[in-house]
């Protein structure tokens, strides 16, 4: 199986460079920044992508996020010192195929690419819990979010003004106007701000439902 690393940290690519000699895996190379693990998965086309989910230039999610987008096939697992909810229930709803915590036993890295390899998702047991947990706390019923909304409430968890929001999805700023009351009312926000804090939230939950 050829891998391609993306972590910016260079300690943390060698580490897992010679965790993976004699393994099986080859690596085909490594990457800094989300914007070049996108840029390489494309030139590479490796079978899967090791992906750190903290990185400069386009975080371990966003690359997820393109690359499901694109319909692209590179199986992705998902390294990790530490993840906040609302992301860890994105990366599962996005299908992840690994999850791995960067302070576990480095066994746990090889026993998630060899179940990823066979085709299995393997998540670290730690964060599993943590994901039934909070699947557990998910209202029942959640209002449906269409993906002009859900690109709307990224752009607001991003901080955009109406106009630069109006500008990237191609509407006037009054029908950006609209869509944020629409969407107030649909989540039971008050205003932007309640949006933008919470934006992260809205998203998994409204990935959760597909």
């Amino acid at each position: 199986m050829r891998i391609l690393i993306a972590d910016d940290h260079p300690m943390i690519r060698t580490a897992i460079e010679v965790l993976l000699r004699d393994t099986g895996f080859t690596i085909v190379g490594s990457a800094a920044t989300g914007e070049d693990a996108l840029r390489q998965v494309e030139e590479l086309r490796p079978d899967l992508l090791l992906l750190d989910v903290q990185m400069p230039a386009g975080s371990g999610l966003d690359v997820l996020r393109t690359l499901r987008g694109q319909g692209d096939k590179p199986r992705i697992v998902l390294l990790t010192a530490g993840i906040e909810d609302p992301a860890l229930m994105e990366a599962g709803a996005l299908r992840a195929d690994g999850m791995v915590l960067k302070n576990s036993d480095p066994a746990y890295l090889i026993e998630c690419l060899e179940a990823v390899r066979g085709g299995r998702t393997w998540i670290d047991p730690e964060l599993r819990e943590r994901m039934v947990r909070l699947a557990e706390q998910v209202p029942a019923e959640r209002p449906s979010l269409a993906p002009r909304e859900r690109e709307l409430i990224k752009c607001v968890g991003k901080g955009l003004r109406n106009r630069e929001i109006a500008k990237q999805l191609g509407v006037t700023e009054g029908t950006v106007k609209v869509y944020l009351h629409n969407v107030f009312d649909k989540l039971g926000v008050s205003n932007r701000t309640e949006l933008a804090i919470r934006a992260d939230e809205f998203l998994a939950g409204s990935f959760l439902r597909k």
